[in-house]
């Protein structure tokens, strides 16, 4: 269950994103819930995958727990070589949550001017 707190925010303000971990086994055991972006389009060409946070939590057998990630204007901001500066762009991002870089829980959000 991934769930992202609008569907669009201006520059420079902060989305936040929940997401489910549920230990589906009969042993506790600890998780590492990795949250990766990915910047459609923009100003500068942006990697696939960006990991922008992570939480390591322990679960008992069957337990759920939420993990909330915040992305404000640091995650969202990246250092152009073009402009020589951090920029923010207005674009179309995509989230991925999991416990690695195949991540396949998804959302998008939109950032506008």
């Amino acid at each position: 269950n991934l769930q992202v707190s609008a569907p669009q925010v201006r520059k420079g303000e902060s989305l936040t994103v929940r997401v489910d971990v549920a230990n589906t086994g009969q042993v506790a055991g600890d998780e590492v819930a990795q949250l990766y972006i990915h910047q459609k389009w923009g100003s500068d060409s942006r990697p696939l995958r960006e990991l922008k946070g992570f939480e390591r939590i322990t679960l008992q057998p069957g337990e759920t727990k939420t993990v909330t990630f915040v992305l404000g204007p640091d995650e969202l901001t990246y250092w152009s070589a073009n402009a020589g500066q951090w920029i923010q762009d207005a674009a179309a991002f995509d989230i991925w949550v999991g416990g690695d870089s195949l991540a396949s829980l998804h959302a998008e959000f939109l950032v506008t001017e």
